[in-house]
């Protein structure tokens, strides 16, 4: 008996290793879109606002896809759109090599790669982790796939930049679509528990419901909108991180390599505030939690942009502290959604919750490209993200157990 405990908890830590690779993967090469701006801005001929907008249409559309593929996960499998996003991802590598025009980058960058990281969504990747560990462990789970995004962020990073200075974006986008490719053999692992602990009548009940019965029953519960205020809010900040800060650092004249590290250290940081998160979710107050988080990122944007100094040791400071609560505010925002809905919908509203926090992404990417191009700096970016981040604490405070 002992032993088979033993095996069953080596099990959980594979596939928990496996997940967060998955996940890891997907989430890094999205997150780390924001060192490809110039680069695609300099190959394709387009200016700084314009690759801007096609990078907000891709936060757009990965936030507006995850709930489709939510439910198209439960009428097909969660294997076949995970597979389906790793092809979309490859497929879109392969065009950003050859793009010249605004178009195509809307084709390439903003629809197929969009649609492809929608596929390998936190919601479809917890659900499958979900029916291997049981809905206890969920959180853990939960913490685990944003510690491995950070984990992957860190290194693909600098790693992008030296890519990127050896060979140019052709290089860069050759590496990113191999480890697109790397993300089918592990989506087999990953999905290979699902038929055999998957719950019949539910996913029954899940095929034969009309779409919008998830939604406007999601919507009716008070807590998914109060929720909902805070993830939309949450968009609109990592998306300032992900596609401005590296171009930010770059503006208060920290050397590229010195950037990319700083840049990673946001990735790194995100690790031990994932994990935390998670752990901390399983025993305090889930709304508590997002309170604190947003409201932390309000008071430590204030501090950095208009406060300390800029230089090297600062912006490794500022990128240490945005990824304490980068990925946090997943763990209670996900388990938020289990407490109150079965967990043959948990793909599809995680999905909504995703598609409204891609709805802040996608205002927070095309405004940073207009602002940038009007006034020469990202402070007016700034000071929005911080009222907004005030108003989701405000929200999530009231929450209630």
């Amino acid at each position: 008996m002992a032993e088979e405990k033993k095996m069953s908890r080596m099990a959980v830590i594979v596939f928990g290793l496996a997940a967060g690779l998955l996940y890891g993967l997907g989430a890094g090469i999205r997150g780390d879109i924001g060192i490809l701006l110039k680069p695609l801005a300099a190959h394709s001929g387009q200016p700084y606002d314009m690759v801007s907008l096609s990078i907000a249409i891709m936060e757009l559309v990965f936030g507006a896809t995850q709930p489709l593929f939510g439910l198209l996960a439960a009428r097909r499998s969660n294997r076949f759109v995970l597979i389906a996003g790793a092809g979309l991802l490859v497929i879109s590598m392969a065009g950003l090599m050859t793009v010249q025009s605004f178009l195509g980058l809307v084709l390439f960058l903003g629809i197929l790669f969009g649609a492809g990281a929608g596929a390998l969504s936190f919601g479809v990747i917890l659900t499958s982790a979900t029916h291997f560990v049981g809905k206890e462990n969920a959180m853990l789970i939960a913490g685990m796939l944003n510690a491995a995004a950070g984990m992957v962020s860190f290194f693909l990073s600098p790693g992008l930049v030296a890519i990127l200075s050896w060979g140019g974006l052709s290089a860069a986008m050759i590496a990113l679509g191999v480890l697109s490719v790397l993300l089918v053999p592990i989506t087999l692992v990953v999905t290979s528990k699902d038929a055999a602990v998957r719950d019949t009548e539910a996913l029954g009940e899940a095929k034969g419901a009309p779409v919008s019965s998830f939604f406007s029953n999601a919507l009716k519960n008070r807590t998914f909108r109060l929720v909902l205020v805070g993830f939309c809010t949450c968009g609109f900040h990592m998306v300032i991180i992900e596609s401005h800060l590296y171009s930010q650092f770059l503006a208060y004249g920290i050397a590229a390599a010195s950037a990319g590290w700083a840049f990673s250290l946001y990735g790194i940081s995100s690790i031990f505030g994932a994990l935390l998160s998670g752990y901390l979710s399983t025993r305090l107050h889930k709304g508590h939690l997002l309170a604190f988080y947003y409201g932390f990122r309000a008071i430590w944007v204030l501090s950095y942009i208009f406060l300390m100094p800029k230089s090297l040791l600062t912006a490794l400071l500022f990128s240490c502290g945005l990824g304490m609560t980068g990925g946090a505010t997943v763990p209670p925002t996900s388990g938020l959604v289990n407490d109150h809905f079965p967990l043959s919908q948990s793909a599809t509203l995680i999905g909504l919750l995703f598609a409204g926090h891609q709805v802040g992404a996608f205002f927070s990417a095309w405004l940073g490209g207009v602002i940038v191009s009007a006034t020469g700096g990202y402070e007016l970016l700034w000071v929005m993200d911080i009222a907004l981040c005030t108003l989701a604490s405000l929200a999530c405070s009231r929450i209630r157990r």
